[in-house]
Order: structure tokens, then sequence, then C-alpha cells
């Protein structure tokens, strides 16, 4: 495998033009299109500026294997999940580095069930490429271009009760981070009746700030919120599928709320059933649903992990603290459409501000940080972790290490799209949660 690239069940990721390189993407895309089965493949990007020559250089090996190629450009990846699953029953592959900073960028690859790769079809697709298993058509495959986005749009507005969320004509400022959102975002929440400002709107894939949607990123949406006296502010990654709310006060929740939000919205309104989330996500979800009478089931980080969970056991709501909300009755992937959508939703339906519903929540404190670490030394470390606290602390290692307490928990693992171990850290109150995070901290900091 080439240096300096993440490989994980979310896709590819790497510096552009330093490791993931056109060479790469058309490499990739030659072997993408010897593992599917389908003659079809769809392909999108989001706006970042090294997408197109990466989406050229993947469409190229396609065609090579003899995949016809249908092109549907700057696009959302819930979006290209959405046509895959409910349209056209095809693979797609997605060119976007979701929530990474700016010089980075990589490639997403779905199934026909628009769901992405899990470990087993990674692993075999991976294998192709490293072996060089190429398989190069006699007759190379068509290029096409297409359009979808007005019929997703429509189909999120069918999974709420759009007519009502119109009737309130909610003013909502959204921070696009110069991503898909800055050319979907407006149009999509207009058709809710919305008045709509949109800041970091241009230039296209020049991020005006880091682009993951933590509450130290939101402080220009929430100034923008009080200037435009806004009833909720959004914030979307560059490819779309992650969220986050800044409130009418200018307060700003975090990106854990999203999926709460959701989760209450629909257990309450749309019918209960199970709920499934990462064992990163917020323990609100647990207080939530267990008010509501529903088991929540909790899976490996990776969106297809929480997928393929809410499949076995029929969930009705899902996601990832990460501001990523998946609703099965429109599509099985994290979708932030979706998210505004439902809490704008939800918002009717209480008739409250968005202040007074997280104001009335139970508190959690969730404290994030990444720590740098050569990839050779993670799992070093996270053994030497494991030999120390498992003798005496609960623990579950499913993915990394989770160290459950009795008020509250600390998470330690790899991440699968960039070069660090990530440390989350919850609690009831504050100050316990910064010293758990303190204490992680520090132990990996004296190495």
């Amino acid at each position: 495998m080439e240096k300096g690239l993440q490989i994980s069940v979310s896709g590819v990721r790497g510096r552009y033009p330093d490791f993931l390189t056109s060479s790469v993407a058309k490499r990739f895309g030659l072997a993408f299109g010897s593992y599917v089965r389908s003659n079809r493949v769809f392909i999108c990007r989001d706006t970042r500026i090294s997408g197109e020559s990466l989406k050229n250089a993947i469409a190229t090996g396609l065609l090579c294997a003899g995949k016809d190629v249908a092109d549907i450009g700057i696009a959302a990846t819930p979006e290209l999940g959405y046509v895959l699953e409910k349209i056209e029953k095809s693979p797609g592959v997605v060119v976007t580095a979701s929530h990474n900073p700016g010089e980075y960028n990589g490639i997403k690859f779905l199934t026909e069930a628009g769901v992405f790769l899990n470990s087993a079809q990674s692993s075999e697709l991976l294998g192709i490429y490293n072996n060089k298993s190429f398989h190069v058509a006699q007759d190379p495959g068509c290029f096409s271009s297409r359009g979808y986005t007005e019929k997703y749009f429509e189909a999120i507005y069918g999974v709420i009760d759009a007519s009502a969320v119109r009737r309130r004509k909610f003013r909502v400022v959204v921070d696009a981070c110069q991503g898909v959102g800055a050319f979907m975002s407006e149009p999509f929440l207009q058709g809710l009746g919305c008045e709509v400002e949109v800041i970091n709107r241009e230039p296209a894939g020049v991020f005006s700030h880091n682009p993951e949607p933590l509450p130290e990123n939101l402080l220009q949406l929430s100034a923008a919120v009080l200037k435009n006296n806004a009833d909720i502010g959004f914030a979307q990654d560059p490819d779309g599928d992650r969220l986050a709310v800044v409130c009418e006060n200018g307060s700003i929740p975090g990106e854990e709320m999203t999926v709460v939000l959701c989760i209450v919205n629909i257990l309450e309104n749309y019918g209960k059933g199970p709920v499934v989330v990462n064992l990163s996500t917020t323990s609100l979800v647990e207080e939530v649903a267990k008010k509501l009478g529903v088991a929540v089931y909790r899976t490996r980080i990776g969106e297809i992990n929480v997928v393929e969970r809410m499949k076995e056991c029929g969930a009705v709501i899902g996601g990832e603290g990460n501001g990523g909300v998946i609703c099965p009755n429109l599509h099985y992937g994290r979708d932030s459409f979706v998210g505004m959508a439902v809490i704008l939703d939800y918002l009717v339906k209480r008739g409250k501000k968005l202040s007074e519903i997280t104001g009335a929540l139970p508190k959690f404190h969730m404290l994030k940080e990444k720590l740098v670490v050569d990839g050779d030394k993670k799992d070093f470390l996270l053994d030497r972790l494991m030999k120390e606290y498992g003798a005496k602390e609960e623990v579950n290692i499913e993915d990394g290490i989770k160290i459950i307490r009795r008020g509250g928990w600390v998470h330690v693992r790899p991440s699968g799209t960039e070069p660090v171990l990530r440390i989350y850290a919850e609690a009831g109150d504050i100050k316990t949660a910064e010293e758990y995070l303190a204490e992680f901290t520090a132990y990996f900091s004296s190495d």
C-alpha cells in the first residue's frame, strides 16, 4: 500500500498530491471496476480543488475496466447514497475527504445498496489493488452526466411534515464552509419555506476554517445567527454528511446534539423502535431512549458498522455523534440534509426555541482531543493502555479501548481517516470530563 494513505471502512484518505495522486486514483478506479459486477458506476465529488482531477482519474480507471460511468458532478455523499439505493441500484464512488482539512482528499466506495463497503468487502477491493489483479476490458465503457438533486430533495421532504415546516417560515443561517452545501443548502431550505443566509459560500473548495463541525469552528456561525436574528444555525462538512447546530441565542450545543434531536423527534412522532449509534456517541442517547422505552445498540466506529446493525435490529433511527444522522425511511447513510429537515420539523412540533429544547435535556459534557501518532506506534500505545487500565477498570475493546466509569467514560481509538489517536471523554459534569481528558492526554504525552 502506498505510503501516507489512510485506509479504512471510510475509504481512502491522503494529502494531495503528496500521497493521494491521480495515478493512485486511476488504479483505485481500475480496482473498483474490476471488483464490482455492475456494468455501470456512478461518481461525484465535493468541492475540493483537487476533486476534478481525482474524479477524472478514477473515471478513467473505471472506463478501462469496461464500466460505464455516470457522473452526477458536485454532489453530497448522501445524495449519491440515496440515488444508488433508491433509484439506480448501482455502485458508486465519491471523491471527498469529508471533514478533513483542505490539503486532504479521499475516495469513498459504495455498493449497489448505496452504503459503504464493509471490512470484508474493503479487504477484497484492496487485495485487487495491491496484487494489481485488474481486469482491463477490450472495449472501454462510456461516460455520461446525470442529475438527481430535485428528486433527492423531494424524497427528504416526504419523510417529515414539510407543509408545517413551510408554514413556520424559519429564518436559517448555514455555514457551508465552501463545500457542497454552498450549492445545495439554500435551495433545499427554501424548498421548506425558509429564509436562508449562507456564509462561507465562496470560493468553492477553499475552506475558510477547519471544516470539522466542532464547537471551536462554529463561532462565526454563532455570530451570524445572532446578527440575522435567526431561529437556528446549521454547519455542514464539505461533502454534506455531517451536521452541527447553533441555537437562536448563539449557544453551541455541540455536534453530538444533532443525532439526539433527530432520535427524539423520530421516536416521539414517527414510531418507536431500536436506535443504533457508535461507541463514541454521547450517553444522552441512552437517557432519551430509556425515557421513550426503546433499546439502544452500539457498534464500532464507521458508518457501515452502524448501518449493518440498524438493518439487523430494524432500527428506526441511528447515526454517529459526529453529526451524522441516518434515517432509514429515506436511505441508509449519514445525511446533513435529512438532519436539517428533521430538526426543523421537531422545532415545529415542540413549538419551542432550540435553546429551550436542548436546555431541558439531561446534561452530559463531552470533550474531544486528537494526538498525532506514528502509525506503527498506535498499536503499541493501545496495548500498553489496555495492560494498565484493563486489569482495574471496566473496559470495552470492540474498537480501541473504552474505559467505562461511574461518572462517565473515556474512549481512545486510532482514527481511520487521519494519522492520529482520538480521545473522547464524557461525564455528567464538565470538571470530571476535563479531568478524564487531561488524565489520558497526559498519559500519552509522557511517552
